[in-house]
């Protein structure tokens, strides 16, 4: 999997809110609510993703979600079609979310494990970006996890970026745990 940082952290465009004021849904508090999440009920592995990184084990908030499909994707090798999704995620401890230094170290770590796969059926772009928190009155950052899967058909692709949004949710949730055993936590 290719897999590009990218330091928002300086963007000129608005600053997401978390929590939105439309049409939020707070899985962490109520995991059953994944079924008012359109694309979560067409896509069982972002359910699967959804419930995983709002859990009680997870370190980590879902701000928003959504996935696209396109046939017209830029050809790769003959794989003409591409399968989509965006996640945008916090750290469930609103604290951290005011750490810079721990969503770099985060990309880092997921970079390093989701590379370890040498294929070009997919990249991840993953994206720090800066977030208001108007319950805590700051700005703080977020971090949006695009993954885009390619193949020779609507389906494989598809599958592919479900077999992908599976290795993205093992390696979030165990960078998450690497984070937390650091000195000082």
């Amino acid at each position: 999997m290719r897999v590009e940082i990218i330091d928002d952290t300086e963007g000129r465009g608005p600053a997401t809110v978390y929590p939105r004021a439309e049409n939020y849904v707070d899985l962490r508090e109520n995991p059953r609510a994944v079924e008012r999440i359109a694309p979560a009920r067409k896509h069982l592995p972002l359910r699967g993703f959804l419930a995983a990184v709002n859990s009680p084990d997870s370190s980590f908030s879902s701000a928003s979600v959504s996935t696209q499909s396109d046939s017209q994707a830029g050809v790769t090798a003959g794989e003409a079609y591409e399968f989509a999704s965006q996640a945008r995620l916090v750290f469930a401890e609103p604290s951290l979310n005011f750490e810079q230094d721990r969503y770099v170290d985060l990309t880092a770590g997921l970079k390093d494990l989701l590379e370890r796969d040498s294929g070009d059926a997919m990249r991840a772009v993953l994206r720090i970006s800066p977030c208001d928190f108007p319950a805590q009155k700051r700005r703080g950052y977020c971090l949006n996890i695009r993954l885009v899967a390619h193949g020779v058909s609507a389906e494989q692709a598809e599958m592919r970026w479900g077999l992908g949004l599976a290795r993205v949710q093992q390696a979030l949730l165990f960078s998450a745990r690497a984070l937390r055993q650091q000195p000082g936590e």
